[in-house]
């Protein structure tokens, strides 16, 4: 029983602040009992719903979502997790980023080596509609709202949707095919996400590809108003996670770091996504 209890001791020490506020949700609804479980899965346009209780989606009702999405463009990263020069071992993250070609929509999988627990974030632009998502031996539960660029958080190593004023240094290189720029960034100390937690203080060197639609060419087919809306935001420095980084290091002020970087790159191969895929 010890080693799997400090294991889940790193992985609370060291995962981003956001993954233990989802693994929280998601062990108070697990203690529920089976009658409040039972659930309702979304539904694709003009079918019935299907009864699941191993997937438990709360939130907005007002927002849709479909039950399966289909990408044909994967980008395979990994993060490693130190702390201080000593890095931890079975911690960090397998993460996929699933875009679309024919859609402007996105998934993010994320898996983490120390606590099995898989986090799933899906953004489509089309529906304005997110859903977070977070599951472990077979149960898992989510919210899914409307989609807004303000505040949205998918679920990625270094809370980044918080960090602000984004500059650039001037660095450039090719990762993986693509070119990317850097950027040097730090979080809101005062950001209610991060008070009070080992992670109160943050500098992050992010490479972000040069042209989005390199990694995600479904970016040209994304309503007006939301391509205004990452203008203005770039405008004034922060940055819109509707595109990952390719790599990005972040050093917190407790010591500790994450490395994340990305393995390869999969494009024109498609594949239908399952929302029930996070209990497999």
């Amino acid at each position: 029983m010890k080693k799997p209890i400090l294991l889940l001791i790193i992985f609370l020490c060291c995962a981003p602040a956001l993954h233990a506020q989802l693994l929280k949700k998601f062990i108070k609804k697990k203690e529920k009992t089976e009658e409040e479980t039972e659930a309702t899965m979304p539904m694709a346009t003009g079918k019935p719903a299907e009864v699941n209780t191993t997937l438990i989606i709360n939130g907005d009702e007002s927002v849709t979502i479909d039950s399966s999405y289909e990408y044909d463009w994967a980008v395979y990263q990994e993060s490693e997790a130190f702390q201080g020069s000593q890095r931890v071992i079975d911690g960090g993250e397998d993460i996929v980023i699933y875009y679309s070609s024919t859609s402007p929509a996105f998934c993010i999988q994320l898996l983490s080596r120390s606590t099995g627990t898989r986090y799933h974030f899906y953004g489509d632009f089309g529906k304005e509609s997110q859903l977070s998502l977070a599951g472990v031996a077979g149960i898992a539960s989510g919210d899914k709202a409307k989609l807004e660029l303000e505040g949205m958080e998918p679920v990625y190593p270094g809370e980044i949707g918080y960090l602000s004023q984004l500059k650039r240094t001037g660095a450039k290189k090719v990762i993986a095919g693509v070119a990317c720029e850097e950027y040097v960034a730090h979080n809101l100390r005062h950001d209610p996400r991060v008070v009070n937690t080992n992670h109160a203080k943050v500098t992050a060197y992010v490479w972000i590809p040069m042209d989005p639609h390199a990694v995600f060419p479904g970016y040209s087919l994304m309503p007006d108003h939301f391509k205004n809306q990452i203008e203005k935001m770039r405008i004034a420095g922060s940055y819109p996670p509707v595109v990952m980084p390719l790599e990005m290091f972040l050093e917190y002020g407790n010591g500790d770091k994450v490395f994340t970087h990305t393995t390869q790159i999969i494009i024109n191969e498609r594949r239908k996504i399952q929302l029930t895929d996070i209990n497999k």
